[in-house]
């Protein structure tokens, strides 16, 4: 049968890593200065049965994205040191993290720190945030994560 007998076993593998990975609890990293709204964001996660990872700077966040390689990262877009947009930029570059999902938590609420996310690859929720919407993000995010991830399986 020649090469052929090794398509139906990879198509398997495949679908095998995709139910595993939709087993699997969802795992969000937070970079966050502020300990309040580290804290806030993180009950709302944990109440969900999200696994929460927490980041207080972009370099730390860095670094626990390439090691701990979380499902979603949410970020806060005005936070001291390195922003959220330059962290995105640091993040997109990074052949082990490009291809995270990122949510951006910010309280700017202009229309130019939104366009720039947005262009940037990331979503957005101004702060002062709803609990339900902000979590309302993240499962639709992380949905479409899923749901590209199958659609890219091999024909």
């Amino acid at each position: 049968m020649g090469s052929d007998t090794n398509i139906p076993t990879q198509d398997l593998e495949d679908v095998g890593r995709r139910a595993e990975r939709r087993r699997r609890t969802p795992r969000v990293l937070l970079v966050d200065d502020d300990p309040t709204t580290r804290n806030l964001v993180s009950h709302f996660l944990r109440r969900e049965d999200f696994v929460v990872i927490k980041a207080s700077g972009g370099s730390d966040g860095l670094e626990r994205a390439r090691h701990d390689r979380p499902d979603l990262l949410i970020v806060d877009a005005a936070a001291p040191g390195v922003n959220g947009l330059e962290f995105l930029s640091l993040l997109k570059r990074d052949v082990e993290t490009c291809g995270l999902p990122v949510l951006m938590l910010s309280s700017l609420d202009d229309e130019e720190a939104i366009v720039k996310s947005l262009d940037a690859g990331a979503d957005y929720v101004i702060k002062p945030f709803s609990p339900r919407i902000l979590m309302a993000k993240v499962k639709k995010i992380l949905r479409d994560v899923t749901d590209h991830a199958v659609d890219r399986r091999p024909l």
